[in-house]
């Protein structure tokens, strides 16, 4: 009899957790009759608003990434480029990682494609600067509204807020030095490549390993210089991820209206900071349970009514989660089939 496998054991745990979570708040701050009343009445009509935000949302952030992309000479249909990066976005909600096991499922999609690894990372670590320094601003935004509303703050100032954005802009600010600061960035790729000396001598790759990692740092230096020969483009993929962000926002504002509330800007703005945030850093996959008892019980202390916002918050992770996560799934195997069927060439 086969023993399951660790992680998959790992990953249900931590899903049970977040529903025990969800469990427990609601108990102890609600009753399921008032959250029953709230689901019989919700409005379908911005709830289909929801789900076609949440349509333009993933499309815009597949043409943020493809103006990147176009700058190099690969080319990969639309249809098949969509589905990649729709995987690689909706595969984040998994393993919660602030997009890294996005970024590697997508390098390891396109490679199947013959793009290598040495164009795939430092594209997307280009758009990952470009999304961090938009949810920035949202960031801003949401901490401007607490402190212009200290009336919804009380003695509680919005400090956790400010220390994470201040951190969040240290890191946006390493990103584009990393870009556009060749010594730094030599500096860096020289401790990678140590670090992948060491990785490859204590690993039975060897030396042949070390090899190849040297080729792969070259190429992705290389590769960032060209970038930065097209950072005209980068104002366009700036554009891009603001649609994303504003389609994003656009779906949570419509997934509150269904519940008959309808938030000022800048709460819309606070809760989907805090919504996004615990639901991309966070042990529990996607935040499940921990991220909609967060934002109620947040909106609870800010005014708002706990049960409506808990529906709130499940319909947004119904209709931005749950709905893509099983399309994705389908196109995953899809994928994988045709893999298999015609396996791509390995390259760096």
């Amino acid at each position: 009899m086969n023993r399951p496998d660790k992680k998959i054991l790992a990953g249900v745990s931590l899903i049970l957790v977040g529903v025990m979570v969800l469990a427990l708040a609601t108990a102890l701050l609600s009753d399921f009759s008032k959250i029953k009343d709230v689901l019989l009445h919700v409005d379908l009509v911005p709830f289909l608003g929801a789900l076609v935000s949440t349509g333009f949302a993933y499309l815009t952030t597949t043409l943020s990434f493809r103006t990147l992309f176009r700058l190099t000479p690969y080319r990969i249909p639309f249809p098949k480029f969509f589905s990649i990066m729709f995987i690689s976005d909706t595969v984040n909600f998994i393993v919660s990682s602030a997009g890294m096991s996005s970024i590697a499922n997508r390098a390891f999609l396109l490679k199947r494609e013959k793009v290598p690894y040495s164009v795939t990372v430092p594209l997307s670590l280009t758009q990952n600067m470009i999304v961090n320094l938009a949810l920035s601003l949202v960031g801003l935004t949401a901490l401007g509204y607490l402190h212009s509303h200290p009336e919804l703050t009380g003695v509680l100032k919005p400090g956790a807020l400010l220390v994470f954005m201040v951190g969040l802009l240290l890191l946006v600010g390493v990103m584009m030095v990393f870009f556009f600061n060749r010594f730094f960035r030599r500096w860096a790729l020289r401790v990678i490549l140590r670090a992948g000396h060491w990785a490859s001598r204590r690993s039975s790759r060897g030396e042949a390993g070390v090899r190849q990692l040297t080729v792969m740092l070259a190429r992705l230096e290389n590769t960032l210089v060209f970038l930065r020969r097209g950072w005209v483009r980068l104002l366009d993929v700036f554009f891009w991820v603001a649609m994303n962000w504003l389609f994003m926002a656009l779906a949570f504002y419509f997934c509150f209206h269904a519940v008959g509330l309808d938030l000022p800007l800048g709460l819309l703005m606070v809760g989907f900071t805090v919504m996004y945030l615990s639901s991309n850093i966070n042990p529990v996959p996607a935040g499940l349970g921990v991220s909609e008892s967060l934002l109620a019980f947040t909106f609870k202390y800010l005014g708002v009514g706990f049960e409506s916002t808990l529906v709130a918050a499940l319909l947004f992770r119904l209709v931005y989660y749950l709905i893509p996560l099983g399309i994705s799934a389908c196109l995953y195997l899809d994928t994988m089939r045709s893999f298999l069927k015609s396996p791509a060439q390995e390259s760096i």
